[in-house]
C-alpha cells in the first residue's frame, strides 16, 4: 500500500487540476480513469505521481492487460494495493471510487467531490450520483 499525506494546499491543487482536466477527453493510457483522473488527482493532492508504474497501454485490452501483469484481476484489486478502502459513505473530497462500466475492465474509477463523483467520458468529465460508487479509497 501507498503511503501518502496530503499537502497542507492540497485542496487548491485539487481545485485547479480538476479545472485542468475538466474537458479533457478520454484516451486509453493518456487520460482515462486511471491515468488521467485519478493519478493526477493523487499528485495534486499529495505530490505522488503513481503513472510511471502504469504507462505503457493504448486500449482497453492494454489495460487490463497491464493489470494483470502487476498480480490484479480487476481495478478494485489494484485500487485496495494502493489506498487504503473504506466505505463509499465515508469518502471524502478527493478520495477515489470505482464505478461499474461496460467496457473491457468493468469498472471505472470517479472522484469524490463535495456533492457526486467525478467520472470520465469521452468529452470530459461527467458526474454521477456519490451511490454509483461501489467501492472507496482513502487518498491521504
Amino acid at each position: 500500500m501507498t503511503d501518502l499525506t496530503r499537502l497542507p494546499d492540497w485542496r487548491a491543487r485539487f481545485a485547479a487540476e480538476m479545472d485542468r482536466q475538466r474537458q479533457v477527453p478520454f484516451e486509453w493510457g493518456a487520460h482515462d480513469c486511471v491515468s488521467g483522473l485519478a493519478f493526477v488527482a493523487v499528485e495534486a493532492l499529495t505530490g505522488v505521481d503513481l503513472r510511471p508504474d502504469w504507462a505503457g497501454y493504448t486500449t482497453a485490452a492494454g489495460a487490463l492487460k497491464k493489470l494483470k501483469s502487476k498480480g490484479h484481476n480487476n481495478l478494485g484489486e489494484m485500487m485496495a494495493s494502493l489506498f487504503p478502502e473504506i466505505p463509499p459513505a465515508l469518502a471524502r473530497v478527493g478520495d477515489l471510487g470505482l464505478i461499474p462500466t461496460d467496457d473491457a475492465i468493468g469498472a471505472g474509477l470517479c472522484i469524490f467531490d463535495a456533492s457526486g463523483v467525478v467520472t470520465l467520458t469521452e468529452t470530459g468529465h461527467g458526474r454521477m450520483p456519490r451511490e454509483a460508487a461501489t467501492q472507496a479509497f482513502k487518498v491521504g
